[in-house]
């Protein structure tokens, strides 16, 4: 990736960002027009896609970017997003079969990383077959499907070779940070000004459809929470690694402080002590190349930024004071070391050890894809069954056993080890530096915080990790060539 000039593209990103919305929001009020509406863009996708292979891929990149949980748009229960997959994968498949480099697909892969993925996606099917017989059914297909992105790796790798093709998938990532951004900003103003109601039209699109949530918390303030905000957080480790680029030109550092602004305004907005944990230990692997007090003034530049916006935006909807504010956020925090004060941290307790149990049924193989735990909940005193765990090295492992998640564990460590190498191979270009090392903080990131969540084998956490894989293997081997 070259030095990135500030893209005219971007202001018609968030345009469309915003349109995709919309019309959704539109689509959900009248189901034909988002009837019409999937079919005219699956249409362009497939045309495009014959036309350009990386068009059809630039526009699947755009939906998970801007599709939050990929139901913004659907077809007899069938997603946008899973339908645009099929279709570039399909698109790509059949032209490297015809152009007969379909023999060279794995003929050049025999490195470690490789065999490692392809273990992985071994045992993923196997995990499919376990739920199937198992009778988890339709859970299992679902969890299937969201594993089954992993397979974007392999035309990635293709893709990433087209000209400018990372620089456009850069200036989608801006161009939706920018629209994730200010739209979790009007969608807070929308609750804590009383304009959207509970049980509204948009409250309902924005629970169902968006797949969003909006939390009470204090005076007028809503934790507000979407799936997209899972790709905010590397991308806001990838713009603070750029702001240490001092090549870069004033115009240019002033837009990444921006963006790093509106990122970590969105984070706050959140809430989520998961992505909290997760950007701190992002913040650390940033040292890597970096004088340590150089560092650690940036560091607490950042720390003292985000509390600055912190208090604002409490202060401005919460209605309470500064130092309240700050007193809120401690509380907030303080319920990881004390979840019995918070219901969705004593939840997932009282879920922690019935799923230590599970595990134990099936410590090697996992118990299938789909797999289940009953638990009384907390706040109802009722029995409930659910296969959101919230714990995810647990849920891999009581899914597809010790032998699938240190599989898993060894496909992270493996693109970290590509990411090093790759850095040890770049030449003088600092901006890629920054890149690569903003890119294996946002894993780190996405590791620490599915402590807790099941974020990096989300769709959009397993869209970052084989783009993040993709890229450096690109990267690495167009260095190998060019040294």
């Amino acid at each position: 990736m070259k030095a990135i000039n500030l893209d005219k593209k971007i202001p018609l990103i968030v345009l469309g960002f915003f349109l995709f919305q919309i019309l959704s929001f539109l689509g959900y009020l009248q189901p034909i027009l988002a009837n019409v509406i999937f079919i005219l863009i699956v249409l362009s996708a497939i045309f495009l896609s014959v036309y350009k292979i990386e068009y059809g891929f630039l526009i699947l990149i755009f939906e998970f970017l801007s599709g939050h949980g990929g139901l913004l748009f659907e077809f007899k229960g069938i997603s946008l997003r899973l339908t645009l997959f099929a279709i570039v994968m399909l698109v790509w498949a059949v032209k490297k079969f015809f152009s007969e480099k379909w023999k060279n697909l794995f003929s050049q892969k025999k490195s470690p990383f490789y065999i490692l993925f392809l273990v992985f996606l071994i045992l993923i099917l196997f995990g499919l077959i376990q739920g199937i017989i198992r009778n988890h059914g339709i859970l299992a297909v679902k969890d299937f499907i969201n594993y089954s992105y992993f397979l974007l790796l392999f035309p990635l790798i293709d893709v990433l070779k087209k000209e400018k093709f990372d620089q456009n998938v850069f200036s989608l990532a801006q161009g939706a940070t920018i629209g994730i951004g200010i739209s979790t900003i009007i969608v807070l103003i929308l609750f804590g000004s009383g304009l959207v109601q509970v049980h509204n039209s948009f409250y309902w699109w924005w629970r169902s459809i968006a797949v969003g949530k909006a939390t009470y918390m204090n005076g007028n303030f809503f934790r507000i929470v979407t799936p997209a905000h899972l790709l905010i957080l590397p991308l806001f480790l990838i713009y603070l690694s750029l702001l240490f680029e001092t090549k870069l030109k004033l115009k240019k550092q002033l837009f990444f402080f921006w963006l790093a602004s509106l990122s970590g305004l969105t984070i706050l907005i959140n809430f989520s002590r998961a992505y909290f944990l997760g950007f701190f230990a992002g913040l650390i692997f940033l040292a890597k190349e970096l004088n340590r007090k150089k560092w650690m003034l940036f560091s607490l530049s950042v720390i003292l930024i985000l509390i600055f916006e912190f208090c604002f935006i409490y202060t401005l909807f919460g209605g309470m004071t500064i130092f309240k504010g700050l007193d809120f956020f401690k509380d907030r925090l303080g319920t990881i070391i004390s979840p019995q004060e918070e219901t969705s941290s004593l939840t997932r307790m009282v879920i922690l050890p019935l799923l230590a149990e599970k595990i134990k049924a099936d410590p090697i193989f996992g118990s299938g894809l789909g797999a289940t735990v009953s638990y009384l909940d907390p706040a109802t005193n009722q029995m409930q069954s659910t296969f959101h765990l919230d714990w995810g090295y647990f849920e891999i492992w009581m899914e597809l056993g010790l032998i699938g998640l240190l599989a898993f564990l060894s496909l992270l460590g493996s693109i970290f080890y590509q990411g090093f190498q790759t850095i040890k191979i770049i030449s003088q270009d600092i901006f890629k530096k920054r890149i690569v090392i903003g890119l294996m903080g946002g894993v780190a990131a996405l590791m620490v915080a599915s402590l807790t969540g099941p974020f990096i084998f989300h769709p959009l956490g397993i869209l970052y990790l084989t783009f993040t894989a993709a890229y450096l293997i690109n990267l690495n081997r167009n260095e190998r060539t060019n040294s």
